[in-house]
């Protein structure tokens, strides 16, 4: 008994020391191979936490999403009664130029407003929507469309025009009918080498090469859209009237902050002056300037020259050809209604949601101009407003073109997406169905929709590139 207690604790002895030279061996391994091992113990954490955020990411959108509406709504007399707050109103009309403007005769053929019940009244036909609904009569059956539909398409993404809105369409319809969509892969997850031109190997590879649609941030450039897309790819752009967006840029970047402007009135201020603030511009942004000819830049203009140059004319005339629709933000409805038969798609498929992407408000948005800065402002950005009027007659001629019926799909149109969005405000993870009639066929309004229509950029490029990446690993399987 005494030799087996005696021999257990010899045992008990070498085990101690086994485990001490055990635990000796791992601190010199720590100590040698420190900088490796945090680093792979950061990469591991680092990954952990990306895996959270992707799985928790949208539904803690969807709950600061909540939190805005249910804010937003405070104003609202009755949802119920589909009474909307003015800044819902003024979103689902494109952010409608004001009323002093409009006096002016800024634009052709530009509907005003009903400023006693805040309704469009109808540039074809005279009447206010809700006389419209109210006359209304019983409409002819949906027809399914004898065309086909066009499903791809380059859209040129314009910076500060609404353009963010609008992607959301159209990453909302790649992704809904399996298209392969062209996603950044350089530096910006947001753009493809801005604000350059596109470049080789910016964008991640998919299946075949080839894309259906374009609509991050890209400098049109023709070549990329006949290397990369096919023949029949159908170009789009967005603009807005140039003098809100330069109010919208010097908002964006802060220039009456970078400027130093007068706080009242800082647009007026830096117009009047415009040619003393070019030079800060070229300093600031490397010869380029975020308040001349910004939207031509991103059509592919040389911002730095004037309307009349032959080089400018000649880029004119070509653009007007290869690009013949451009969406006006200050008429959105109007432009998605001549999307939508031109690409041949269904009503659906141009819904979008009133929560205003990237909308910001400052106190200088409305503020008034002297007649002198708004003369330098057509100098200082004469490519933009050629480009912009030529559109905006463009647009209004495909809208006199379609007549009544056009204004009909358009009152149509506003209503149902009035009604799509109050349903996904208050009721997002129910269902509503819509009875078929002329313009659209019958369909239902699910959680998934809801929650597409509201769904961020980055959301939506996680899945496209989750699905794209897929398909690339299933074809190498197969080979």
């Amino acid at each position: 008994m005494r030799r087996l207690n005696w021999y257990s604790c010899v045992r008990l002895l070498y085990r101690i020391k086994d485990s001490l030279a055990s635990i000796t061996s791992h601190r010199h391994l720590w100590k040698t191979n420190r900088p490796l091992l945090v680093l792979l113990g950061g990469m591991v954490l680092l990954l952990a936490l990306y895996t959270y955020l992707l799985l928790i990411i949208e539904e803690k959108y969807e709950e600061r999403q909540k939190l805005m509406v249910a804010i937003r709504n405070m104003a609202d007399a009755s949802v119920l009664n589909n009474q909307r707050t003015l800044p819902m109103d003024e979103h689902k009309n494109g952010w409608s130029q004001t009323v002093g403007r409009a006096q002016q005769g800024a634009f052709t053929h530009q509907p005003t407003r009903d400023l006693s019940g805040l309704r469009h009244v109808n540039p074809i036909s005279g009447r206010s929507d809700l006389a419209a609904k109210r006359s209304q009569t019983a409409v002819m059956e949906w027809q399914t469309p004898t065309c086909k539909p066009k499903q791809n398409v380059a859209f040129i993404k314009v910076h500060k025009a609404g353009s963010t809105t609008v992607q959301s369409v159209f990453l909302r319809y790649g992704y809904s009918h399996n298209l392969t969509v062209m996603l950044p892969g350089g530096k910006n997850p947001a753009s493809f080498s801005w604000p350059n031109f596109p470049a080789p190997g910016d964008a991640y590879p998919v299946s075949g090469g080839v894309y259906n649609i374009l609509t991050h941030h890209a400098r049109y450039h023709p070549e990329t859209i006949r290397a990369r897309m096919p023949p029949d790819t159908a170009r789009v752009a967005i603009m807005r009237h140039p003098l809100d967006h330069l109010k919208s840029m010097f908002n964006f970047i802060h220039l009456n902050t970078k400027y130093k402007l007068d706080p009242l009135n800082p647009i007026q201020m830096f117009l009047e002056n415009v040619t003393d603030y070019a030079e800060i511009d070229s300093k600031f942004y490397d010869g380029r300037s975020p308040t001349r000819n910004f939207q031509s830049y991103v059509l592919g203009f040389d911002q730095r020259k004037d309307f009349g140059d032959e080089e400018v004319e000649q880029h004119f005339r070509e653009i007007k050809t290869d690009v013949p629709f451009v969406m006006i933000l200050e008429h959105l409805d109007e432009s998605l209604i001549v999307l939508k038969r031109s690409m041949c798609w269904v009503m659906k498929d141009i819904l979008y949601d009133w929560t205003a992407r990237n909308y910001r408000r400052f106190y200088y948005k409305s503020s008034s101009l002297s007649q002198l800065a708004m003369e330098n402002h057509r100098k200082w950005s004469s490519i933009d407003y050629a480009l912009y009027e030529h559109y905006n007659r463009t647009l209004w001629e495909e809208v006199e073109k379609g007549g009544e019926d056009f204004a009909s799909e358009l009152e149509h149109f506003r209503t149902m997406n009035s009604n799509v969005n109050e349903h996904c405000r208050i009721d997002p993870k129910g269902r509503k169905s819509f009875s078929a009639t002329r313009w659209s066929m019958a369909w239902t309004v699910d959680a998934t929709f809801c929650k597409q229509l509201r769904q961020e950029r980055f959301i939506w490029d996680w899945k496209l590139s989750m699905r794209q990446n897929e398909k690339i690993r299933r074809e190498k399987l197969d080979t």
